[in-house]
């Protein structure tokens, strides 16, 4: 048995959040009678979701993982498009029966590399925490980071809302003034950008290079590639 926000959230058709705000706001029934946080699903059960019925089976979660590495580039967002949101990445990624989920986001301003999976368990897993998965960024600053504030960085930097920011490595690039290859751990909203603000710089770019082993490469923007299924599992080894 399983928790019906996990249910839908492993078959790709919900994140567990909005999972959690249709069963608040009676979205969603279980064998005809609205669920309730905690509830679970046991095989055979039916779930109801904007009208349109899933049966719990096992093939449903046997169901062939998917993931893609996807070039994104500055001024899209990482959202589902309504009549608010335009210019989405997910008008770029490949047609599937269910949703792409988005491993983390980067900001409207940001380039670079990013994950989506069919999976909401792998998705899950390779956003929380626990995992420990490095994240790499070329950033170019308004200005060359002096040695104390890159020791900072490297230690903890308060951010605010009761939340600190901390570098793993910073490097120079060669031959590229105010340049920086910068890795972490960590996926904070916008984690880096309040970290260089707090210590006075402005930051000129923000692209993701790398998330884990998986490598931005030669992946042109707005394009993407699926990845293989060694090359998913690597991402947590």
């Amino acid at each position: 048995m399983l928790r019906v926000q996990k249910f839908l959230t492993e078959i790709g058709l919900l994140s567990r959040r909005k999972c959690e705000k249709l069963i608040d706001a009676k979205q969603i029934k279980i064998n005809g009678k609205y669920a309730k946080l905690g509830d679970k699903v046991k095989y055979d059960d039916v779930i109801n979701v904007f009208g349109k019925e899933i049966r719990f089976t096992e093939s449903i979660l046997s169901r062939k993982t998917l993931a893609i590495a996807y070039h994104k580039r500055i001024g899209e967002i990482v959202s589902r498009k309504s009549a608010k949101v335009t210019n989405t990445v997910f008008e770029n990624l490949p047609k599937i029966d269910h949703r792409w989920l988005n491993v983390g986001r980067l900001d409207v301003a940001t380039s670079g590399l990013i994950l989506f999976t069919n999976n909401g368990f792998l998705a899950n897993k390779l956003m929380h925490p626990s995992s420990e998965i490095k994240r790499v960024y070329l950033v170019e600053t308004s200005k060359i980071i002096t040695d104390n504030h890159k020791n900072i960085m490297l230690d903890n930097v308060d951010i605010g809302n009761n939340e600190t920011g901390k570098f793993s490595e910073i490097q120079e690039c060669k031959n590229r003034r105010n340049k920086y290859k910068l890795s972490l751990y960590t996926g904070k909203n916008r984690e880096i950008r309040r970290v260089f603000s707090r210590l006075g710089y402005k930051i000129k770019s923000l692209k993701r290079i790398s998330y884990g082993s998986i490598v931005i490469d030669k992946i042109k923007l707005g394009c993407f590639r699926y990845l293989s299924d060694s090359e998913s599992k690597s991402i947590l080894d």
